[in-house]
């Protein structure tokens, strides 16, 4: 088992960064050190609201000091409503890094990184970390509404080139994420480029569909409900070709796109 810390971390800072939309900064010096993108933790509130379960989350972001963990989640039941009324100082109860990250130790010169929605939580981490492997990065973002983008200022400060989509039309491309990239695939030279992607699973079902014939490797990070975070409950299991049944917490939750089994629109575990 890989290493992982669970201990009592402390609330550094949160902030609502897009309508029902929050980050929040959690100090925990050993996660940050650890912590490789694509992984997650598994977070749970000790401040008088008893919520059972823990709740996933990935990483987006280690903090400038390098001792703190930043995550992005939408407020939408009783555990993310408790989440977002923590203030500064507050303990939560945080188990990770948890999971298997993204391969960048491949030999390829771009990445070509595909969200949808709250998909973006891993990609800034991802970004930041090829950025620093000298990568080039071409990331197209889609939302239902421009109401729903947040940070575009520090992406937007990145050496990436960044798209935008907007179902409603109002940013960017009008239409789904996984229009733009069937329309615009085939207007870019992607020798040497590995794609990548994170969003919910029909985007997810969509995208495999669009780049199954495109010939360079894609690695995605799965969203699953799970319970335990460490494999044992088996609440979080997807289907692999030729690999079988697979944990998203401890086998994932990247894998290969290609792999997925996708069927009428649910996992192959269904």
């Amino acid at each position: 088992m890989k290493k992982q810390d669970s201990r009592i971390s402390l609330v550094r800072w949160q902030k609502e960064i897009a309508p029902g939309i929050f980050c929040i900064e959690i100090e925990n010096p050993k996660i940050a050190k650890l912590a490789q993108p694509g992984q997650f933790v598994h977070v749970k509130t000790v401040s008088g609201w008893e919520v059972f379960w823990r709740r996933p989350f990935s990483i987006h972001s280690i903090s400038e000091d390098g001792k703190a963990i930043q995550l992005i989640y939408r407020r939408i039941g009783k555990g993310t409503m408790c989440l977002s009324r923590l203030h500064d100082g507050d303990p939560l109860d945080v188990l990770g890094p948890l999971g298997q990250p993204f391969d960048l130790k491949g030999p390829f010169s771009g990445a070509f990184i595909v969200a949808g929605g709250l998909g973006i939580a891993p990609v800034r981490f991802l970004v930041e970390r090829l950025l620093t492997l000298n990568k080039k990065i071409l990331l197209v973002w889609g939302v239902k509404t421009e109401k729903e983008f947040f940070e575009l200022d520090v992406l937007s400060s990145l050496d990436i080139s960044l798209y935008l989509a907007t179902e409603d039309g109002s940013e960017g491309f009008h239409g789904r994420v996984t229009d733009w990239v069937e329309k615009h695939l085939k207007d870019f030279h992607w020798d040497g480029f590995q794609g990548f992607g994170c969003g919910p699973m029909l985007m997810l079902k969509n995208l495999q569909s669009i780049v199954k014939d495109v010939h360079f490797p894609w690695q995605v990070s799965l969203e699953e409900r799970m319970a335990c975070g460490l494999g044992v409950c088996q609440g979080c299991g997807i289907r692999i070709r030729e690999k079988g049944f697979q944990m998203v917490c401890t086998e994932g939750p990247v894998f290969n796109l290609l792999e997925v089994e996708f069927h009428g629109g649910s996992f192959g575990s269904n």
